[in-house]
């Protein structure tokens, strides 16, 4: 039974990091589940659920204990890091011995591989380091992952050499080719040696300094090329050179004092935030629940009152990004193909009183992509041709029914026509507007009191137009007026007033927020109003329609619709139906299969691939053989971490 190393850990100070005391609650951890599907009739993923059992003998974890060490940080919104690892080495040898005669700790399966220059153990648990009697060129030492689109990762801690810098090797060939990312102290590189000249990938700056050690892990997946320095995205690139070569591991310019410690297949399986926490003492044990789930679920309560403020034409890439912003969502933590364009000129339409995940889904459907937070907690968007391309064209793994020594297998697996998913007549409805010109949007229809110096904000949203944009700047006796009578007779003091639209970021499309401030002279608001340069009026609606007789003859009359709230082209909409048509005409086989840590090829599988990852399934005794794609997963870890399964949805290609 193949075995991983596994780490969770909870930022209960909320001070952004995993760092402080009793973050790292993995010892504590009886048994953990995370889940994330895909709802393959919508096509909408779910939000990634973790789910703990702690152990809770101190009542460490209970929130109405006053002597916990957590006492007042027991709060929903901490964040929650999930990660394992695969193959692994803590280096716990005798000090001096070298890379090359030494055995990983998981599992010695895996061999070092000194290919250019040595590293020895520090001593015992506390890492690896260049060997002192090296020098003259670039130290580097490898493990064959057996996989070219492999995640992995070490604690790497900086030591005072300013010239040599360290960091990790990946996709190594030979002492000529090879990439590799290293730490300057100012800045994180990714660079190649091909055929023994060297040059710059990548590069971003990052303070890194002195004797601090962060977590340093690189994912590769196709061309792609991600750096994380801890939780944080530090470089994304690409870069095709040696892109099948399955060999990673530690690399320096030359032998330096930086030290590395706890190198692995590292892979983040989860990123988000505590839902709720619930001791539940018992008879048998003292154990607390925590649920948390990914920032997808936060999005169902977050309501829009604006409009996509990227520049016109519009992509659905920039329209994500807005939605999010808009969102409260970090801009560092999205992962975007380029979309398609939707907004040809002029106008962007309203996103108002609505559920910002319903917008997500929205969009989704419109780019006929796929939209979901992966286990970094980024936000990632698949393009339509996303799955079509390079790598998604080829099988990262083959599942059969038995282990043969070289391929994973499965323990179990249910099977399913897919019938129940097919599409073939796809409706999208869609609505231009015509501009009625600058048009008084909105009116107050009171005239409310003010004290001196008070300040009121009012939601001027348009009940007459189906959207409104170039909202004008507020004028004295034009768009306001104040008097210290109310039916506006008394001293005119609108000259007093200072009128604003503060929030039209937040608030546009159907009106903005005006603020109110009145002067040193209280009365009253006898005139308030918004004007804006273009009120439009949605046109008749326009269908598009893509059917397929021979599917709808044999599978009944299946039909989806979408009303397009961005698309407003005829061949933008009508390319979008066609190829959800192409996709959904005929029904594809649906399989769930259960993977337990049986073998290495097993663990491999269950951390390294993920979501949209393509995989074979055969077993002949049914006759299944053929291409995947993972359309979901759930994962059980249990009996002290050495207990894993997971459950994979998969759909034929």
């Amino acid at each position: 039974m193949a075995q991983a190393k596994w780490l969770v850990k909870v930022d209960w100070n909320d001070d952004g990091d995993f760092s402080d005391s009793n973050e790292d609650v993995t010892a504590d951890v009886f048994g953990l589940t995370l889940e994330q599907f895909r709802d393959l009739s919508s096509e909408h993923i779910e939000a990634a659920r973790l789910e703990m059992e702690l152990r809770n003998d101190d009542h460490k974890y209970s929130p109405p204990n006053g002597s916990s060490p957590l006492s007042g940080n027991l709060k929903p919104g901490r964040k929650v890091w999930v990660r394992a690892a695969y193959p692994f080495d803590g280096f716990t040898d005798a000090s001096g011995v070298q890379l090359a005669d030494h055995a990983l700790d998981y599992d010695s399966t895996f061999a070092w591989t000194e290919n250019r220059r040595n590293f020895d153990i520090v001593s015992a648990g506390t890492g690896a380091e260049t060997d002192s009697v090296e020098g003259n060129g670039d130290c580097i030492a490898t493990v064959d992952f057996g996989d070219s689109e492999a995640s992995f990762g070490c604690d790497f801690s900086r030591g005072t050499d300013a010239t040599d810098h360290g960091g990790l090797c990946f996709r190594y060939t030979d002492n000529s080719n090879y990439l590799y990312v290293r730490i300057t102290g100012a800045a994180v590189e990714v660079r190649k040696v091909d055929a023994g000249s060297d040059s710059l990938v990548a590069s971003a700056s990052f303070t890194w300094p002195v004797s601090t050690t962060k977590f340093l892990q690189v994912v590769l997946h196709g061309g792609s090329i991600r750096v994380f320095v801890d939780a944080n995205e530090i470089v994304d690139t690409t870069s095709s050179f040696n892109s099948s070569a399955t060999k990673h591991g530690l690399f320096c310019d030359d032998e330096a004092d930086h030290v590395w410690d706890n190198f692995g297949g590292w892979v983040s399986l989860f990123h988000g935030a505590i839902d709720s926490i619930h001791p539940r003492p018992s008879k048998d044990r003292q154990y607390c629940y925590v649920r948390a789930l990914d920032e997808m679920e936060r999005l169902t309560s977050v309501t829009l009152h604006s409009q996509a403020q990227a520049e016109i034409p519009q992509t659905t890439d920039e329209i994500l990004g807005d939605i999010l912003s808009y969102s409260a969502v970090d801009e560092d933590r999205r992962q975007f193909d380029s979309g398609i364009q939707v907004i040809p000129e002029l106008w962007s339409p309203p996103m108002w009183g609505v559920q910002a995940l319903d917008e997500v889904h929205l969009l989704q459907d419109e780019e006929d992509g796929f939209i979901y937070v992966d286990g970094h907690g980024y936000w990632r968007m698949e393009g339509r041709s996303h799955r079509t391309s390079a790598p998604h064209t080829s099988s990262r793994a083959t599942i059969k029914d038995v282990n043969d020594g070289t391929n994973a297998y499965f323990s179990d697996l249910v099977w399913d026509d897919g019938v129940n998913n097919v599409e073939n007549m796809i409706f999208m409805r869609m609505r231009d507007a015509t501009s009625q010109g600058l048009k008084t949007t909105w009116t107050l229809s009171e005239a409310p009191s003010f004290s001196a110096n008070e300040t009121k904000e009012f939601l001027a949203e348009t009940k007459d137009y189906d959207v409104v944009v170039g909202q004008q700047v507020p004028l004295e006796n034009t768009d306001y007026d104040a008097n210290t009578a109310q039916d506006g007779s008394g001293t005119d003091i609108s000259s007093e007033l200072t009128v604003t639209h503060p929030k039209v970021l937040e608030f546009s499309g159907k009106g903005t927020i005006i603020r109110v401030k009145f002067g040193a002279t209280a009365g009253y608001l006898t005139l308030l109003q918004l004007r804006s340069l273009n009120a439009l009026l949605f046109d008749d609606p326009l269908l598009v329609i893509a059917e397929d007789s021979t599917s709808k003859s044999t599978f009944g009359q299946r039909i989806k619709r979408i009303d397009a709230r961005w698309t407003r082209e005829t061949s933008v909409g009508q390319a979008t139906v066609d190829s959800r048509l192409a996709r959904n005409k005929d029904p594809k086989t649906v399989v769930n299969v259960t993977i337990p840590n049986g073998s290495r090829a097993n663990l491999w599988l269950i951390l390294q691939r993920g979501l949209s990852d393509r995989v074979t399934v055969s077993y002949s005794d049914m006759g299944i053989s053929g291409d995947f794609f993972i359309e979901g997963q759930r994962l059980d870890v249990s009996e002290g971490w050495t207990l894993v399964r997971r459950e994979l949805l998969l759909q034929a290609v």
